[in-house]
């Protein structure tokens, strides 16, 4: 059985987050309509009202925690790109370092050539 692989294509950053804020954005709003109703001064369920709001913060704090890892996130990559970016202009100098340390190479060969090839001529 022939099976072609098939390549991962991961989703956009602002999928993701789109995609989180909204089923986030849902959640809180059924939360709020719920928590609305119970808030009527004349509605016996005020129990409920309170694990309504407790869920609400839980929510809150969740959000607040993914934020700051989104952030945190984000400083690390940029210290990462900045990091390669200092890395390749290092490797960049270390490669015209090298190109120039062959060139003199070559020039001392063919200076060693010339010396050796007067060294070792006949004398007339």
């Amino acid at each position: 059985m022939d099976k072609k692989p098939t390549t991962l294509t991961l989703p956009q950053e602002y999928e993701v987050l789109l995609k989180a804020m909204l089923t986030t954005d849902e959640k809180v709003t059924q939360l709020l309509r719920l928590l609305d109703l119970l808030n009527e001064p004349d509605h016996p369920m005020t129990e409920l009202g309170q694990a309504l709001i407790e869920a609400l913060q839980r929510i809150a704090e969740d959000l607040r925690k993914a934020t700051q890892l989104r952030d945190e996130h984000r400083a690390a990559l940029n210290q990462a790109n900045e990091t390669n970016t200092a890395l390749s202009q290092l490797l960049k100098d270390i490669s015209g370092q090298l190109q120039d340390i062959r060139a003199e190479n070559l020039s001392l060969k063919q200076q060693i050539s010339e010396i050796h090839g007067l060294m070792f001529s006949p004398v007339d």
